[in-house]
């Protein structure tokens, strides 16, 4: 089959290479749709995986073509997107179902060979199944799309809040969407790039404030009346993302981070002061949710079947996996207006 291996920090080939071999437990997936997540930047031309070679690429939906023996044979035909975190299910969190605390996880992508491929091999457990009326493409957004709602979930928003969301990347969009759904009175999308702001607007998100702008606290605390957000997400993972989640909550409100930290963190010692003496509940979340008590990605899969959730605008352009230098060319130019790349095969 043909896949794009990373034989080295920069070094990604389109090649040959050996189809995959099912283990017991597991189903042939010939994939369908697989984007680009933001941390596959740097992880291709940066920091590398944790071993080489290795094929990028985590976000992906495809079509079961075949089985091991021990599995039934009646999941051939259908199509399914895929929990890419394979747990130890050894350890304590995973005895506890919280398998993204995992002391011992794999992970499709980045630990293991992913899916920017034709085929690739997976547990049944990892499949989540979908009906023929969402296509690949969308399907594939299912790994953000549960992520921004454990972020959602996170902020425990209630009806009537006032709800700010901190980024314009795809997590930051679906986040607000989901805040919308969950009966957000008003959700506030807060970014530094004008277009991408307008393309919030364009989803349907109420206001919009641009954090780069020297008014941009005054602007959020007018379209707050004056007190802040009941909820703040906080999908960036920069030093002024976090510090403005802070300045932005309201006095007992809840702050969620997300975003992935580009570097070491420091809070000044005004912003430390908001959260003990306005007396905010912080919190963090990492990944999803896939217990059999609360599992995301099911949910996520329900809203996208039943159009609740519409994610189909964020994807923004699509390559085929040959074509990768051009798609990720298109993820890292700034003058290039992307959300969601795609690589559809």
């Amino acid at each position: 089959m043909k896949a794009l291996v990373l034989e080295d920090i920069a070094k990604l080939i389109y090649k040959d290479v050996p189809d995959p071999v099912m283990k017991p437990g597991e189903v042939l997936l010939k994939i369908k749709a697989c984007g680009i997540c933001s941390s596959d930047i740097p992880r291709i031309f940066t920091t590398g995986t944790y071993h080489f070679p290795t094929i990028p690429g985590h976000e992906f939906s495809g079509e079961i073509v075949d089985c091991a023996p021990d599995v039934d044979r009646s999941l051939i035909g259908k199509r399914a997107a895929v929990f890419p975190l394979l747990p130890c299910r050894e350890c304590e969190s995973c005895k506890e179902e919280e398998y993204a605390r995992c002391s011992n996880y794999n992970y499709f992508g980045s630990r293991c060979d992913g899916a920017f491929s034709e085929y690739i091999s997976v547990p049944v457990w990892n499949l989540v199944l979908c009906s023929d009326k969402i296509p690949y493409m969308t399907a594939a957004m299912c790994e953000p799309a549960s992520v921004a709602k454990h972020c959602a979930d996170a902020g425990k928003i209630k009806s009537g809040d006032t709800v700010t969301v901190i980024g314009t990347g795809t997590i930051g969009l679906i986040a607000a969407l989901w805040a919308k759904a969950k009966g957000a009175s008003k959700v506030i999308s807060v970014g530094v790039i004008d277009e991408y702001l307008d393309f919030a607007e364009s989803l349907g998100i109420d206001c919009i404030v641009n954090s780069s702008k020297d008014n941009a606290f005054e602007d959020h605390l007018k379209l707050t009346d004056g007190s802040g957000a009941d909820v703040v997400l906080e999908c960036v993972g920069r030093q002024d993302a976090i510090n403005n989640a802070i300045l932005y909550a309201k006095k007992g409100g809840r702050v969620v981070f997300t975003g992935n930290p580009y570097g070491d963190i420091t809070f000044k010692k005004d912003v430390y002061w908001k959260i003990l003496r306005n007396e905010l509940t912080v919190t963090g979340t990492w990944n999803s949710s896939y217990k059999s008590t609360v599992n995301n990605w099911k949910e996520t899969i329900a809203a996208l079947e039943s159009g609740s959730l519409d994610t189909s605008k964020l994807i923004t352009q699509k390559f085929r996996l040959e074509d990768f230098e051009e798609a990720l060319a298109t993820v890292r130019d700034p003058k290039t207006f992307s959300v969601k790349v795609m690589f559809e095969m």
